[in-house]
């Protein structure tokens, strides 16, 4: 699926290490121990990485507010690619989005000659205000994470097909 679609640019350039704190070497540390995989933190304090089957995903962190937790696989399909049109897509995100546990599945506005893409994300509280989250509970559930945005984007690209096929008969 992703390693078929571009990398989002905003996201891939500057991988640099200069916005490196707690926070930002915590998530890169589970991700690099836990997943296997290599996580840079980039300038906007993001911690980025590639997984092997989906392609480019992200932290996206904020200092002041470290308890949130927001991991993004970004623009990974849109309307077209599935062959779909915009309200078909709406339709077919809202249904997944009520069937799945913990992932929200979100479409941006068109913009001219560029239509929005699909984003999956898990958004949650990890901690108590103001405190950065445990290491212990991010290394037990970063997988799962992962795993259940694997899964809510394929269960969309599967009811895409579907609805397509259906339309189709």
């Amino acid at each position: 699926m992703g390693a078929d679609f571009p990398t989002p640019s905003i996201h891939t350039e500057h991988c640099l290490m200069s916005n490196s704190t707690a926070l930002t070497t915590l998530y890169q540390t589970v991700v690099q121990e836990e997943l296997g995989l290599v996580a840079r933190i980039d300038e906007d304090g993001d911690v980025l990485f590639r997984h092997p089957d989906l392609g480019t995903m992200f932290f996206s962190l904020s200092e002041s507010d470290p308890e949130f937790l927001r991991l993004a696989y970004p623009s990974f399909v849109d309307a077209e690619e599935l062959g779909l049109t915009r309200a078909q897509l709406l339709d077919v995100i809202n249904a997944v989005n009520h069937r799945c546990k913990a992932v929200k599945l979100s479409l941006p506005l068109d913009r001219p000659g560029k239509p929005g893409r699909v984003t999956a994300s898990v958004e949650c509280f990890v901690a108590a205000p103001d405190t950065l989250p445990a290491e212990a509970l991010l290394r037990g559930i970063v997988a799962r994470c992962v795993s259940v945005i694997r899964h809510t984007a394929g269960e969309l690209v599967k009811d895409a097909l579907e609805l397509k096929q259906g339309a189709a008969s």
